[in-house]
Parts: structure tokens; sequence; C-alpha cells
């Protein structure tokens, strides 16, 4: 799976209720720390989902205007570890549009093994909690990012 710049702009667009408007240096920083956790979600190293979170990360930091680099991986096996650097990262986003980009691109990294393991579907409850958005909206993002991603027939 693959996440293109006009893509990405199409969630971005919708996220934020226009195509100005992005995320903060900071609030993208904070985007690719919890798209980072989504990937590593389930504990498995799959190449494609690197490269997919590279191009998201790529594609965040260019929208705030950053000249950076995606970080490194440190997994991070301990669920409990896990969901309170998810707490505390996420807590920093809440009520904010860059909450629902942040949740909308880690659907994107959970599903892009075409698998949605138990421990993706814990960390999406998990971080629409933590970025409190609530669960008529969750779906909304979903829907969004299914429909922006899903090749047309």
């Amino acid at each position: 799976m693959n996440l293109d710049a006009a893509q990405y702009q199409q969630i971005a667009t919708i996220v934020y209720g226009g195509p100005e408007i992005g995320p903060t240096a900071a609030e993208a920083e904070l985007v690719v720390s919890l798209c980072q956790l989504a990937v590593q979600a389930d504990e498995v190293e799959d190449a494609d989902e690197a490269a997919l979170f590279r191009s998201i990360a790529m594609a965040v930091y260019g929208h705030a205007n950053i000249d950076t680099t995606p970080p490194d991986f440190h997994p991070l096996a301990d669920r409990d570890q896990r969901l309170d650097l998810i707490k505390s990262t996420a807590a920093q986003l809440a009520g904010k549009p860059s909450a629902g980009l942040a949740y909308a691109l880690a659907y994107i990294l959970a599903v892009s093994d075409f698998d949605l393991a138990p421990e993706e579907g814990e960390l999406l409850e998990d971080l629409a909690d933590a970025l409190e958005i609530d669960p008529d909206k969750a779906d909304e993002l979903i829907a969004t990012a299914t429909e922006v991603i899903t090749p047309p027939e």
C-alpha cells in the first residue's frame, strides 16, 4: 500500500477544513510519533509498512514546512508502556484538528498490510480515547481514509 502526496492532501484537507491549513511543527512531530506507534503495534517488522510510515512522515513534515527525516523505530513490546506513551503524546493533540490527522494516518498504517491485528485494533481504540475523538468522528475518519486509499474499480 502507498499513500501519495495527493491522497495525503485529500485527507488533510478534509481533516483541517481547507487545503491551506495544516499541523504546526510541534503537532507534526506528535502526529508522526503516533503513526510510529501504529507501525509497531503488532510487533511485526514489515518493510512495506516501514516504507509507508516514511512516506507519511515526510508528507506530514512537508505539510508543516519541517525539513527533517522520520525517526528511527524503537519498539515498545510492553503494552502498558506503549499505552502510556500514546496517552502522553495524544494528550498534546486532543481537541485539535491534528488529532484527526493522527488518527486517520494511524488507521492507514494499521490496515496497510490488509489485516487489522487485534493489537492494532486496540491501539486504534486507545488512540481515539487519548485523542478525545468520539466514536462517530472516529468512524467518519476511518471512512474518509478508506475512501481516499481505495483504488477506483
